[in-house]
């Protein structure tokens, strides 16, 4: 299985844009460079997300915000799929996307076939290291 580790807004800093940021006009050629998630089959980049707590929880809003600035940048698409937490019924303080599921395995992220890259923002070092390794 195909599997990218990665953490969107690191990938951003390094195009000098920030995902607060709207962008305007042509794209600079730092972002018409190809990357993973341009160089995709498909039109859409699917993720799981290690962790729905603050930082989680912020991704998938900043996804769902931001949808039309991700898709000028890669010229994808970008979907939550799954959000692996450590208590599904704890109160969550962000709205999951349509077909995005939390659940509690890790192997139901790493897994699973159509996830495309992997976003570990869990906290600790223990289980968060043995995820990004297992990816």
């Amino acid at each position: 299985m195909r599997f990218h580790t990665a953490f969107i807004a690191t990938s951003l800093a390094f195009t000098g844009l920030d995902a607060f940021t709207p962008m305007t006009g042509r794209p600079s050629a730092a972002l018409r460079t190809p990357t993973a998630l341009q160089m995709a089959d498909s039109d859409t980049v699917t993720l799981g997300i290690f962790g729905g707590g603050t930082v989680g929880g912020g991704i998938v809003d900043i996804i769902s915000k931001k949808e039309s600035y991700f898709q000028a940048l890669t010229g994808k698409h970008i979907k939550v799929r799954k959000v692996c937490v450590r208590d599904a019924n704890k109160p969550r303080d962000f709205d999951l996307p349509d077909g995005c599921s939390i659940v509690t395995s890790y192997d139901e992220i790493l897994d699973d076939d159509e996830i495309d890259v992997a976003v570990e923002v869990m906290g600790g070092t223990t289980d968060a290291k043995d995820v990004v390794v297992s990816a």
